[in-house]
């Protein structure tokens, strides 16, 4: 991937996945990574369909899982003097709620994004070529839930 096509699909990344807390952000995030269309093409060493890219996601939603998990906990009633304690008063129940709602928009962010790197590559694997549906599919469903995830957290807000 050059370095311009990895600068837009990263940039468009982050614009969506902190878009939650600045709603003007939500389009030009999501046009930069649709714009991005190497990102999504499935001969492409660098597209999201490859194993290294699932990963990277996985590795990324487990690290946003874990933090999200620890700040729940945190913002319980019965559990917040235990991570209270374990985080020497940094996360107490007030602050553990604030992240534990934030997290909710880059964790979804980068749920949908691997659950659509995953579903390319199986297609991959069984043999399926089709470049409308990586290209063109793909990246619409994926956008269309990110959207529809967002209109859900901002009701939560």
């Amino acid at each position: 991937m050059s370095l311009r096509n990895r600068i837009m699909l990263l940039t468009g990344t982050v614009l969506a996945s902190v878009s939650p807390y600045f709603t003007p952000l939500v389009v030009p995030g999501v046009v930069l990574v649709a714009l991005s269309r190497k990102a999504f093409s499935p001969n492409f060493k660098d597209s999201i369909y490859t194993p290294s890219f699932q990963r990277f996601t996985a590795w990324f939603l487990l690290v946003l899982a874990t933090l999200e998990g620890v700040t729940g906990f945190g913002a319980g009633p019965q559990t917040s003097t235990v991570i209270s304690a374990l985080t020497f008063g940094l996360l107490n129940r007030g602050n553990s709620l604030q992240l534990h709602i934030i997290l909710i928009g880059p964790l979804t962010f980068f749920f949908i994004l691997h659950s659509a790197s995953g579903i390319g590559s199986m297609l991959l694997r069984r043999g399926v070529r089709n470049w409308v549906i990586y290209e063109v599919v793909i990246p619409i469903l994926t956008i269309g839930a990110y959207i529809l995830a967002l209109y859900l957290y901002t009701l939560l807000l």
